[in-house]
């Protein structure tokens, strides 16, 4: 039986009916009905939340009803499963609303037994909120009472601001009242200490306190002031007091810089300079006394230094060798010109009235000098400990005094910059030293006037630069016109000395000077050797190193070179026949490379003389040959011309010997140089080693020599080949083989 259907009020159509099996009235709510209406509310909840499923169509089942009223349960299996299950529906539905029953019925017990909880959970929840509401009203209590404590804070603090200004306002009154008084007032026992205390360091503390007071007075704004006005004359009073101790003080001290043997730069150093607030002092208070002091230092200094200065000096010119160069020592000497025969061959055999070597030194060489170069910073030469044992050159005697010098230079310029605040200002320091650099500037004029040294002139100048290098790096500047006037001086006397040498040179060309050595013609010439000497040593001082002295020197020493191979050819012109003069010029040429060899100089000093002594040695090879082999030489020169042409093709047509061959001179010069070859190849090795005073220089000559001879014979060889290509001249079997010559040669190499 299907019960009757009911569908809500406004959902008609909006979804499919729903059928009840049975209806039953309302009941009354209980707890049963709470949870009901939770259940309804969270199905309404999940209605809610299936809005978001898929939707369907609605589906109408009016149809299907009245299908199924017409038709009958017994008879239609379908209708009656229908029936079967509207039964069972009923039946579940029913059990399900007795057990709700049964439980809600157990629910009002289990409240009733627990009437009592709620009882008092009830009356403690009053007794809570009656002590919440007494806590609210205290704490209203206390909020207003923190209130006015704030306030309060708020004023305490801001009376504290108002008196920590205050405070600070008295403090900075306090010291600047404090300052003023100090200021001011002067206090007996500052009268005592400026006036009867002993002037030391302590003295200076008296002093600055005194300063403190003076430059306070002197202010524009406190000059209006009465008490300022009532302390000036006593601190005038002061002022005079310390003014004059303080002069008398200074005054002492620089006085004890005259004492003899006293060390000035410890005394400046340990004394004065301790006491350079006095003289800042009288400079700011007492110009005019200031002035004074710094006058009376200058004087006594002044003197000191060139006392002290002239007494080193004089004792190291005991020091200097006997003999001193003169214009006599130059490359050419007048006296050679001018003396007779005899004294000429005397002095070059070293017997005539010359000064011993010892005292004498070295004019032209080096030999050694030049070692001063790495001793400039070498402590200045003590006179007085080597007792005249050591004799020194003058450059050597020179760098000891200007070492010397620029030390005291440096020392005492910082001394014045610090003691009398010169600010870096040369004036008080040209006060002081002016007086001794004019006497070296002077001593330099006088040495300069009679000095023929090219070589100490040249080390001077290098001296002098390296000094102006070290006062560089000390950052000192105040010798700088000193050395200015030191360079202007040597400078132009070394160009004036290397002149006169190139003059002597050349004069020596012009009036024929004699040979040195009448024995030995070709032996390297006096002059020679000097002059490779003099030009070595200044191509090594000029070195890099020297900046622009290299430059000034090249003009001079280029002309020094012309002028000394001019003179040996001259004097080459002389000798007996023209071989003696190449032998004098290769000798002497060789000698200078030598000498530059020996000193390592560049190869722009050494190529001109490398190409000299080549060109001579060539035509004294060609000499030698057409001395002993004139037939051999004249031969090949003269017919080479006429087989020049003759070639392999050309000598197998041709008949006979080409034109202008002529084969009875040739035979000639065949049959003589074998029979006269040996012989003459030993005169050659014997002339050799007496001409050529360097061992190794004659040895490669006779090589040369040799080779050449056997460089004739290969042509004279060639020739004959070219003038008898079928077949060999009668006269072939008498040539001497190539092999026998170069081996004869190898021979004369080994025993050379």
């Amino acid at each position: 039986q299907r019960g009757p259907s009911s569908t809500p009020a406004g959902a008609q159509g909006e979804g499919p009916p729903r059928v009840e099996a049975t209806w039953r009235p309302p009941r009354s709510p209980g707890p049963g009905t709470g949870r009901c209406a939770t259940m309804a509310r969270l199905s309404g909840r999940a209605g809610v939340e299936d809005d978001d499923m898929p939707h369907f169509e609605p589906i109408d089942f009016d149809d299907l009803h009245e299908l199924l009223e017409g038709v009958d349960a017994k008879d239609d299996p379908v209708s009656a499963a229908l029936e079967l299950g509207v039964q069972e529906t009923k039946r579940v539905a029913s059990q399900v609303d007795q057990r709700l029953e049964e439980l809600e019925q157990e629910s009002i017990g289990d409240y009733v037994a627990s009437f009592q909880s709620f009882q008092d959970l009830h009356k403690e929840i009053q007794e809570t909120d009656h002590i919440l509401e007494k806590m609210e009203k205290m704490l209203g209590t206390f909020q207003s009472d923190l209130t006015g404590i704030s306030d309060e804070i708020r004023m305490l603090q801001g009376d504290s601001l108002q008196m920590n200004m205050k405070l600070r306002n008295r403090r900075a009154l306090q010291s600047l009242m404090s300052e003023y008084v100090n200021s001011v007032v002067v206090s007996p026992t500052l009268v005592k200490q400026i006036s009867d205390e002993e002037i030391n360091e302590a003295y200076l503390e008296y002093l600055s306190e005194l300063n403190r007071k003076l430059d306070h007075v002197k202010q524009q704004e406190m000059q209006k002031l009465p008490s300022c006005a009532q302390s000036t004359p006593q601190l005038e009073q002061l002022r005079t007091k310390a003014v004059a101790r303080i002069k008398d003080f200074l005054l002492q001290k620089i006085n004890t810089l005259k004492r003899p043997r006293t060390n000035l730069q410890i005394l400046q150093r340990n004394v004065l300079v301790k006491f350079k607030f006095f003289t800042q002092f009288l400079a700011e208070h007492h110009p005019a006394v200031a002035r004074e002091v710094q006058q009376h230092y200058v004087e006594t200094m002044s003197g000191q230094y060139l006392k002290q200065f002239k007494t080193y000096v004089s004792s190291l010119q005991k020091l200097e060798l006997e003999y001193s160069p003169t214009r006599a020592d130059l490359l050419v000497s007048s006296e050679w010109q001018s003396s007779s025969g005899a004294r000429r061959f005397l002095d070059n055999i070293g017997l005539g009235p010359s000064v011993a070597l010892n005292s004498k030194g070295n004019v032209f060489s080096l030999s050694g000098r030049d070692a001063i170069l790495k001793e400039l910073e070498k402590d200045p030469i003590i006179a007085h400990t080597h007792k005249d044992k050591i004799k020194y050159y003058h450059e050597q005697l020179f760098r000891s005094h200007q070492m010397l010098l620029m030390d005291t230079a440096t020392s005492e310029f910082l001394f014045l910059n610090d003691f009398f605040d010169t600010k870096g200002d040369h004036g008080l320091f040209v006060e002081v030293f002016g007086k001794t650099t004019q006497f070296f500037l002077d001593s330099l004029e006088t040495f300069l006037v009679n000095c023929w040294d090219s070589v100490g002139l040249m080390l001077m100048i290098r001296i002098v630069d390296f000094y102006r290098k070290c006062m560089q790096r000390r950052k000192v500047s105040c010798l700088d016109s000193y050395l200015d006037a030191q360079q202007l001086m040597i400078r132009p006397r070394l160009r004036m000395v290397l002149d006169e040498n190139v003059k002597s040179l050349r004069k020596a060309c012009q009036q024929n000077l004699p040979l040195v050595a009448n024995t030995h013609p070709t032996h390297p010439h006096l002059v020679t050797r000097r002059y490779a000497e003099l030009a070595a040593s200044l191509y090594a001082l000029s070195s890099p190193d020297a900046g622009a002295l290299a430059d000034s020197l090249q003009q001079p020493l280029t002309q020094m070179q012309q002028e000394a191979c001019a003179l040996c050819r001259a004097m080459s012109s002389k000798l007996e026949n023209q071989e003696l003069g190449l032998v004098f010029l290769v000798n002497n040429y060789d000698l200078v490379l030598t000498v530059f060899h020996e000193r390592h100089l560049p190869r722009t000093a050494t190529t001109p003389f490398e190409e000299l002594l080549k060109e001579q040695v060539q035509l004294f090879i060609e000499s030698q040959l057409m001395r002993h082999f004139p037939d051999l030489v004249m031969f090949v020169k003269s017919t080479e011309p006429h087989v020049a042409d003759v070639d392999e093709s050309t000598a197998r047509a041709q008949q006979g010997p080409p034109p202008g061959v002529d084969v009875q001179r040739m035979e000639q010069v065949v049959r003589k140089f074998s029979q006269s070859w040996n012989t003459e190849t030993r005169q050659i090795n014997s002339y050799v080693m007496t001409s050529f005073t360097n061992f190794s220089n004659g040895s490669e000559i006779l090589n040369q020599v040799l080779m050449q001879l056997l460089l004739y014979y290969t042509r004279l060889q060639k020739i004959i080949a070219k003038s008898f290509p079928k077949q060999p001249p009668a006269f072939s079997h008498e040539m001497v083989t190539s092999s026998t010559l170069l081996m004869e040669i190898k021979q004369y190499s080994r025993s050379f």
